[in-house]
């Protein structure tokens, strides 16, 4: 027969994990704002190159300034990036719509003529 009398075992003792003091993170920082920084690549080689240039240099600023602690400054950047890429964008399609809409009703080399005649200048200064 198998004893089954446990009144006779040791106490157990229980064993209890670490205890891992809280860490305090104080002050945490807001989220990182989006940087619009592949949408103003795009921007700048496809649709718009001025504005395009202009949302990458505020798309580059975020970063930094996040990092750095300004955060008023990252989210500022983030906005400007976002109105420029927007601005490139609508500016882009304007000019594909107008340049397509030339070239389907063939007045494209009859205005560049008419450029080149009024303006007496090379089509290289344009």
């Amino acid at each position: 027969m198998i004893d089954t009398d446990y009144t006779n075992l040791p106490p157990a003792n229980p064993v209890l994990p670490p205890v891992i003091p809280r860490q305090d993170y104080g002050d945490i920082p807001p989220l990182k704002p989006n940087t619009w920084l592949w949408q103003s690549i795009v921007i700048t080689l496809c649709c718009s190159p001025l504005f395009g240039i202009i949302a990458l240099v505020n798309a580059v600023q975020v970063n930094s300034s996040y990092f750095a602690g300004n955060y008023e400054k990252a989210e500022r950047a983030s906005r400007r990036a976002k109105i420029w890429s927007l601005v490139g964008l609508i500016t882009g399609i304007i000019y594909y719509v107008v340049m397509i809409i030339l070239m389907q009703t063939g007045n494209l080399p009859s205005e560049m003529e008419r450029i080149l005649k009024e303006s007496q200048e090379s089509i290289y200064n344009y």
